[in-house]
This record gives C-alpha cells, structure tokens and sequence, in this order.
C-alpha cells in the first residue's frame, strides 16, 4: 500500500515536517502529530463481523486513523459508504485500551484477506 500525503499550501490546515517522521497537521481545532503506526498485511476476514483488536499503549484515548486495501485494489477509509454495496466495509473505533477495526463480509460471503495502515496522533492541547 501507498499513502500519498501532499501539501497545498503553507499555514493553517496542512502538513508541516521538520524530520520525515515527525509529521504534523496544524488546524484551526487543533494540532495532531503522527506518534505511532502499523501495518497488518493480509489479515484474513473470515468471520462477520471479524473485529482486530491493537492495544495502544497510550495514557488516554488517542486520535486514530485508518485505510483498508481490499483484494480488488480498492483502498477505503472507515465506513466508506460508496464501498458497502460491494459487501466489503469497516468501521474503527478506539477507546482509552484499543484501537478496534471491525470488518463486514456481507452475510456469509467469501473470505478475504485485507491490508491495514493504521497511524495514532497526540493532540496537543485536548
């Protein structure tokens, strides 16, 4: 999997890098720096719901963010809704333990096997 992430424009609502690990987006709502990542290569889905459970390690319940590639090459975010009609989606939910990805294969469909980048932030200032 490839993740492109591009700058537009310099100041408010884009990424800024001072080191190529240490990634930042700055809003007007706040300001969330990539802390930690993770890859989970061909996890098979072979349950309806299968839930994949990653403890986080943080002290509280942290921004986290996800991207899903699907056997046909398709990458989705969670709970994409033009991707559901394929019988193929997700959702994420973290809480102050784990991060929770939960795959759908559409009542008793096929088995698949799915890529998973994960990314949690620290949000300075909540």
């Amino acid at each position: 999997m490839t993740y492109v992430l591009k700058v537009t424009k310099a100041g408010e609502n884009v990424l800024t890098a001072t080191d190529p690990n240490d990634f930042i987006f700055n809003s007007e709502l706040n300001t969330f720096k990539i802390i930690a990542e993770g890859n989970y290569y061909s996890q098979t889905v072979n349950a309806d719901p299968k839930v994949f459970t990653i403890a986080h390690g943080r002290s509280s319940t942290p921004a986290v963010y996800a991207f899903a590639e699907f056997p046909d090459g398709k990458t989705t975010l969670p709970n994409e809704v033009d991707y559901n009609f394929a019988g193929k989606w997700w959702l994420l939910s973290v809480d102050a333990t784990n991060i929770r990805l939960t795959f759908y294969k559409d009542d008793g469909g096929a088995n698949y096997n799915v890529d998973i980048k994960y990314y949690i932030f620290e949000t300075p200032g909540t």
